[in-house]
């Protein structure tokens, strides 16, 4: 899948194999230099070797995140 087509289909909520979260999740950085971190994801960027995100910090900030370094946030 192009990039252009995981973006869109990441935005459309589409099941993508490998992805175990939606747009918009709400997550908490768990591991990696921004541990503690909160926002939601914006976007996924690649899926090798893992899923990496683009993550919305609730500071207004963008950070990039690994699939492993993250964890949904309960609701």
């Amino acid at each position: 899948m192009d990039t252009a087509s995981l973006c869109q289909a990441f935005l459309d909520r589409a099941e993508i194999p490998g992805v175990e979260f939606w747009h918009n999740d709400y997550v908490r950085v768990v591991s990696g230099s921004h541990v503690g971190a909160t926002g939601s994801l914006v976007t996924v960027l690649s899926l090798q070797p893992e899923p990496r995100f683009v993550l919305e910090l609730e500071s207004g900030f963008d950070i990039e995140v690994h699939q492993s370094e993250i964890q949904r946030e309960a609701s």
